[in-house]
């Protein structure tokens, strides 16, 4: 059962999960991300959103400088790389000016460098999160195992422009949940603990809207109990499939992707990464008060 699950951080912290996921709120500092770049491209606005996102009930903020848009017939040609230095300047502005104001806010770094991501940890980030998790970088490994964050791992084959090219699947809940286990079967090789892997399904990259549908249907497929589970369906593409709406207008598609991943909470932790966050908590917050007066189990 997640109800009452420590998950250790670093430095002897823990997240504490309830009987219902964990909100992670989506920082972007970009100026192209799919759905809200450039709105937060200045530090003190990214800042600024940063603690507001706390306020309305955020347990993670993830603070991400490059945009992790995937090539497809959805989104076009996707993002571009951007040079190391260019993300730094991103996003350590805005992790010092969060923790800054909140010092016990538990920040995530959004990132696939290695740089970046130590960079990151210096000043106080708690989580890397990596979009191309079934590849991390020898220095990132070195980074978690030194440092005992835990890693995000993003189910992606290739990169973000290559995915939807390199990506087949003969069965995706039983694919993803194998090539995770053999990226895990490799950081356990290199002194990485089992509890600091954290597994995301990857919604969006390189699978079809049937595809990501059979995932959130199958979250729980995707790690053993116990282990925490990221899921970050928020306003993505495949739940528009059948609505047509714009990416900012998703909120109820992106609920009810909540809803799914809820069904997971009560045997392993879940996290819920998201734009929407006060509505989000105000959502799981019902849910948490029905499950506790009637004591489901």
């Amino acid at each position: 059962m997640s109800r009452g699950f420590a998950v250790p951080l670093s430095s002897g912290r823990f997240l504490q999960f309830s009987s219902v996921p964990l909100v992670m709120g989506i920082v972007n500092v970009t100026p192209d991300s799919f759905s809200d770049g450039g709105r937060f491209l200045e530090p003190e606005k990214a800042v600024a959103h940063a603690l507001g996102l706390l306020d309305e009930g955020a347990a993670i903020l993830d603070v991400g400088g490059e945009s992790t848009r995937p090539r497809s017939g959805t989104y076009g040609e996707g993002a571009s790389d951007i040079p190391v230095e260019e993300e730094l300047n991103r996003v350590l502005p805005v992790i010092r000016g969060i923790l800054a104001e909140r010092p016990e806010a538990i920040v995530s770094i959004d990132t696939r460098k290695p740089e970046v991501a130590r960079a990151a940890v210096g000043e106080g980030a708690r989580i890397v999160n990596l979009v191309t998790g079934l590849d991390p970088l020898p220095d990132l490994v070195t980074l978690v195992r030194e440092s005992g964050v835990p890693l995000i791992l993003n189910h992606c084959r290739g990169t973000p422009s290559t995915t939807f090219a390199v990506s087949r699947f003969a069965n995706v809940v039983a694919d993803v949940t194998a090539d995770l286990e053999t990226v895990e079967g490799r950081l356990a090789g290199e002194g990485v603990s089992a509890e600091k892997i954290w597994r995301d399904p990857g919604f969006g990259f390189g699978k079809s809207a049937d595809e990501n549908f059979l995932l959130l249907a199958n979250l729980g497929k995707i790690a053993p109990p116990g282990r925490v589970i990221v899921a970050g369906a928020s306003r993505k593409a495949f739940l528009g499939a059948a609505s047509r709406v714009p990416p900012a207008g998703r909120l109820p598609e992106s609920l009810a992707a909540v809803v799914m991943a809820a069904r997971v909470s009560p045997r392993t932790p879940v996290v819920v990464r998201v734009h929407d966050v006060a509505e989000t908590a105000r959502f799981l917050a019902v849910i948490e008060e029905t499950i506790e007066r009637v004591n489901i189990p």
